[in-house]
């Protein structure tokens, strides 16, 4: 959502110095809002992975529930990918990540994007002088707003589009990217491999939510996966939901 970059940003202010890893699941929503939680997880030097959370005091069906919710509003649980997705906008905020994984058992995906535009009839009261036969503004007022109607495009224009290519070289994405997009319908979805995402380098390596999760001070050039499995069965923490 268009607010969604704020609340990303209150989180993290009250978080500190923590440098908690990010689990997304997400249908997808608004673009801009979308590439600007993705710089600020990137400032941040976050990771991320396509997931999502459960805890153990929550029903099957409502995976965090308010009643599991702690005083600082944290819920204590478990990472998993079965089921997860980021499609449409997600894959952009995604793309922020430091460190970027989705399992086989995730879905990431893309398609067109659609700009909805509104148009609104605006009445104005002007007046003005005449000197010397040219015509002199001297004031000008609003006086009435009428909406006209709306609708939806899936064309960009050129500020559009190098406003998505720079985005996506600056995260560090193949512009290719940018093309799966635009090819794609916004009733449907292309849904991109994991060997595909290596290759767009929208993913950093193959791993899943959960071992992104446990990973901790990993060796230079250690994959996370393997950083995750030289974990002792006890030392393995729960994870926090927010």
């Amino acid at each position: 959502m268009a607010d969604s970059p704020r609340k990303l940003q209150k989180l993290l202010k009250r978080l500190g110095g923590r440098k908690l890893p990010i689990i997304v699941s997400s249908p997808g929503g608004d673009v801009r809002a979308a590439m600007e939680m993705a710089y600020v997880i990137r400032k941040q030097k976050l990771v991320i992975a396509v997931g999502r959370t459960r805890s153990r005091d929550c029903p099957y069906a409502e995976p965090i529930c308010s009643a599991a919710r702690a005083k600082d509003g944290s819920i204590k649980g478990e990472t998993f990918s079965v089921g997860a997705i980021c499609f449409s906008a997600c894959p952009l905020f995604f793309a922020g990540g430091v460190q970027r994984v989705s399992s086989p058992f995730a879905l990431l995906g893309v398609h067109q994007i659609t700009t909805t535009y509104s148009e609104v009839r605006i009445r104005y009261r002007t007046e003005y002088e005449t000197v010397n036969g040219k015509r002199k503004v001297l004031s000008r007022q609003e006086i009435g707003r009428q909406f006209v109607g709306k609708y939806d495009t899936t064309k960009l224009g050129r500020q559009q589009r190098a406003r998505l290519t720079g985005f996506l070289k600056k995260m560090g994405v193949d512009e290719s990217l940018f093309d799966l997009m635009l090819g794609t319908q916004p009733t449907s979805i292309h849904l991109i491999t994991q060997m595909d995402a290596l290759k767009l380098r929208l993913t950093t390596e193959l791993a899943a939510a959960d071992q992104l999760v446990v990973a901790k001070d990993c060796k230079d050039q250690q994959s996370i996966a393997d950083c995750a499995t030289q974990l002792p069965a006890a030392a393995v923490p729960a994870t926090v939901g927010e």
